[in-house]
Formats: structure tokens, sequence, C-alpha cells
């Protein structure tokens, strides 16, 4: 009847320069925890729910092209610049995502009846999408500057002028209005003497819909004979037995109508369908496929504009990055922000600027450090800093914007986390032998161009191992040449960085950084700033066991005040 074909390879694509690129392309996982938070992120851009596991899927595929990123980060400026048009797409996904729908629905139908009504709809809706889309992109045109919004608009103008396209928008209203003109049929019931119906048929399909009678007499009037022959079999009631006069009268009636009158119904339904059916032919090969093949990436561009929008609405710095070469594997972001922490407390405190709850931070990788060693107190702030550096890789090689004040970096080409997971009891190796095995797996598959985040990693040992096996680890980043954060609690290993770099040879140095605390007269205060410095060690101590009233002055004060015990 009808072939619903394949988007082509080399259709157009608002993600992709080729369409035929994506096909290469390959989403990374992020761990079973999500420990970066990915799909977090990812409902929070998806304009409605169902977009979401596309958005996931866009923003696990780290892209290292600059030239695609950059074809990216053009289109999500137009969506920025241009809210009007933005909105505009945002209002077409419904329709759009209606096309995919009513394909569904055809493909769950089997008699033609049901086919041609499908298939008449979706074309219907396709028309309707296109021409507004159309109209949108022409509209918005003068003021877009990105090339995958004037690739899309030279198909959009292309289609909708093609003249089987315009004689198709103009055919299918008066297709529609044949199959609107039959609004009821009328249905003969034979009766016994005793008024039970015996027998029942078709008599007509009509253009007009059944009103009440003007007087009481047509209830009981009679009709010609042409009247009253059926344009369907007669099919008379089953014998039967037991019951009472109306039970029977009931059932005979459901009997009649619903397993044979409607069957024959939906045969005659067909035979006036068939012309429609044949008009139809003509547009066999129009398909929505490539509408439904850029529906993601709409909602990809318009969901991330609205969330970039309302994050600086609430004071949030967002930035589009500059991208260096994956060769120079270098980053150097001002003013970072996590993300994730960014998006909570924007939910935490709606309309509030959220530069009086947030710190931003500097972060660096270069010739002159490419490895981090970060120590620092607990509920300072290193987790949720290492968890920014990987979220800008993430979204720069989305083709998003960065919670920063300026960013410069190289694509990576993996993004590898080696984070704590909780202990199964059914681990064979325990967790030090759970923790081995995933970072034989990291360093198996990374390379010079990876990022590798590390949380308090081999630490399920003593201090003594997870020094020596954390500083071998720290050895073979410096000599694979990756960029690194290593979280730690082993200040002796920060401590060490310069002997590190002395005995391995490697172009990733190894470097400190601290998360700073300030001491005033309440005692200790977390700032949340991270920054280059050598660790302070036991000072951190210390000040956390003041903190929690547990220092040694503390304690044994508590002890001096004990009364004597008696003997």
């Amino acid at each position: 009847m009808f072939q619903n074909r394949p988007v082509e390879p080399d259709s157009i694509s608002l993600l992709w320069r080729d369409r035929r690129e994506a096909s290469a392309a390959s989403s990374q996982s992020f761990g079973p925890r999500d420990d970066l938070r990915i799909e977090v992120i990812a409902e929070e851009i998806s304009p409605y729910r169902d977009y979401t596991r596309a958005t996931r899927d866009i923003l696990s595929t780290l892209l290292t092209d600059i030239e695609t990123l950059t074809y990216r980060h053009e289109a999500l400026d137009d969506c920025l610049d241009q809210p009007d048009f933005t909105l505009g797409l945002t209002e077409l996904l419904p329709k759009i995502r209606g096309l995919g729908e009513t394909v569904s629905d055809i493909r769950a139908r089997r008699h033609e009846l049901a086919l041609v009504l499908s298939r008449l709809t979706e074309l219907e809706n396709y028309v309707e999408c296109v021409t507004e889309l159309d109209a949108l992109l022409q509209s918005a045109r003068p003021a877009l500057r990105a090339c995958a919004w004037h690739k899309l608009a030279e198909q959009m103008a292309r289609t909708s002028q093609d003249p089987l396209f315009q004689q198709m928008a103009a055919e299918l209203p008066e297709l529609r209005e044949r199959i609107r003109e039959i609004v009821s049929v009328t249905i003969g019931i034979n009766l016994s003497p005793d008024l039970r119906p015996v027998a029942a048929t078709l008599l007509s399909i009509n253009r007009r819909r059944f009103q009440g009678p003007r007087f009481f007499r047509k209830l009981w009037g009679s009709a010609g004979e042409e009247e009253m022959r059926g344009i369907g079999p007669l099919h008379r009631a089953p014998s039967t037995s037991g019951g009472g006069i109306m039970t029977t009268r009931r059932e005979t009636l459901d009997r009649l109508a619903g397993n044979s009158v409607f069957g024959d119904l939906r045969v005659i339904l067909d035979d006036v369908i068939r012309p429609i059916n044949r008009a139809l032919a003509a547009y066999a090969r129009v398909n929505s496929r490539m509408l439904r093949a850029i529906e993601n990436e709409i909602a990809f561009y318009v969901g991330a504009a609205r969330m970039i929008s309302k994050l600086r609405g609430q004071g949030l710095v967002m930035c589009r990055p500059t991208l260096l070469p994956p060769e120079e594997r270098r980053m150097d972001a001002r003013g970072m922000v996590n993300l994730d922490l960014a998006l909570r407390l924007s939910r935490q405190h709606r309309g509030e600027d959220l530069g009086a709850h947030i710190v931003g931070n500097d972060a660096r990788f270069d010739d002159e450090g490419r490895i981090h060693v970060l120590t620092g107190p607990n509920r300072g702030g290193k987790t949720t800093w290492m968890g920014a550096i990987g979220l800008l890789h993430v979204l720069a090689q989305s083709g998003l914007y960065l919670p920063a004040a300026s960013a410069t970096l190289s694509p990576v080409d993996a993004i590898c986390l080696h984070f704590p997971v909780e202990e199964d009891p059914e681990m064979e190796s325990g967790r030090l032998g759970e923790e081995a095995q995933r970072l034989r797996e990291i360093f198996s598959r990374a390379t010079s161009h990876s990022l590798i985040l590390m949380n308090e990693s081999l630490a399920s040992t003593s201090a003594t191992e997870s020094y020596f096996l954390a500083r071998d680890v720290l050895s073979c980043l410096r000599i694979l040449g990756a960029r690194a954060v290593f979280v730690t609690h082993l200040h002796e290993l920060a401590v060490d960085c310069h002997s590190i770099n002395d005995a391995v040879a490697g172009d990733s140095r190894v470097g400190s950084l601290i998360s700073e605390v300030e001491e005033d007269a309440s005692g200790l205060r977390r700032t949340y700033r991270v920054r280059a410095a050598p660790p302070r060690g036991q000072s951190y101590a210390r000040e956390i066991a003041r903190q929690y009233g547990i220092s040694f002055e503390q304690l044994r004060t508590l002890a001096e005040k004990r009364p004597p015990q008696s003997p």
C-alpha cells in the first residue's frame, strides 16, 4: 500500500555535518551509579520526558571533531539568541512526535479501512509539520547564522515547493471530506410476533446524522419495499432456549450487532475507502522519516537553550567553550561550577541569585601539570570539583555551553571513572580486588588523550599499602600522559608529587591541589575553593577534630572533669 522507507544516510542532521558520521560514533558508559549525574542532566535538558533517553545518548557521545562541535555550538547560539524561533520549535515538537505515533498505529492495524485512515492521518500531519516548520524557518532565516538551520530551511523549502507535496496538500482535505461525509448507518432488524429480534441487516450508509422523530407516528410508520432491502446479507438470530424474554432480546441484539452487522459494516466501508486508498497511492513514496530523524535533535537544542536561559536568569554565568586541538591536551576554566550542583541549588532556591549559594573555581591542565592530587577535609568540595571537570568535557563535547566564566579545552577521547562502590559480599576478590580490576580495565583502554577521574581509589586497604599502590598508579598516569584527578586523604601522596615527577619520565606532571579551609572565631570553615598548594597534612585533622569536639584538648578537659571513681 505504501512504503515507509528508512531515512537516507545523507539527509539533513542538526547534530552532524554529515549524518554518516553518526554511525561511526559510539557512546560511553559513566558507570552503573552514574557518578557524573548524566541522567539527571539529561532529564533537565529534555523539554518532555520522552526525550530523556535520546538526550542522554547525545551527552554520552564524546565528540572530538572540532568542526562538528562548532556546527552544534552555532546551532545552539541561534536558539539562545532567537527565543521566538526556539519557542516555535518547541511548539512543533508534539506534532512531529505524533508522526511517529501514527506510524506505530499503522503497524498495529490489519484491515484496509484502518490502514487507509492511519495513512491519511500521517500524511495530513506531515503536511502540517512541513508547512509550519518551513514558515518558521523562512521567517527566522535572516537572523539565523548556523549552517545547520540554513540547511534545514533549504530542505523544507524544497519539500514545500515540490509539486507532489503541493498536490498532496491540496488533495488531502478533499479525501478527508469524503470520509467525514459518512456520519451514520441504518440497520434493519426483523422482529418475531412477540417482538423478539430475529434478523438484522445494514440498510444504508448516510451523509446525514439521525435526528429525533418529529411526530410520534413515525415510530410506527412504514416504508416502501426498496427501503426495506439491505445492502448487506440478512443475519438471522440463532435459536435460543431458557432465560426470560428481555434477557433473550438483549443477548440476541448483542450477537446480531457485534458478531455480524458490524463485520459487514467494516467490509462495506472498506469498499467506500478503496478509492481513497487509490488516491493515496500517488504519495506512496512520501514518508515522515526525515522529520522524525531530526525530532530528538530539535528537542536537544530547545531543551538546552531553556536550561541555559534558566540558569542565566538566576545569575549563573554560562559560556561557549573555546576548543583546542585534541593533541594539545589542555584545559583552562575560570569560575567553573559543577552543573549538577547548580541544578540542585536552582531548584532549592528558585528565583534567587545562585551566586549567593555556589562557589566558582578555576581548573588548569597543561604542560605544567596534567595530573592533580587533590586533598582536603571531608565535605570540602573535592568530589564536586572533580565532577565539574568531567561535566565540562561532557557538555563541551556534546555541543553545549558550560557553567563557567570562560573555558578553553582540548576534547578527550574518553572519561574514565574510578569511584568507590559498596562492597558486595559475593565479591570473590573483595573490594580491593574489585578496585584493581577496574583499574586494569581503565589502563587497558585509556590513552594520552583520556581524562581519568579517581575518587578515594585504593582506600580499601591499609594506609601504607594504599600509599604505595596509589604512587604506582600516579607514576603510570604520568607515563601514559593522560589528564587525571586523584582525590585522596593520603597527604603523603601529595607531598611526594615532585619525587614522582623526578622518578618517572613523562610530559604529564603531577601536582598538588587543596580544598581550602579557613579558621575564624567559630572554628573551621570550608571555603569550597580549590587551588594549587602543598597539602596541609595533619592540620586538617586537628581542625576537624576541634569542630566535632574531639580534639586532644577537648577530650582531655572532658576526662579531667570526670569525678574520681571510688575503689
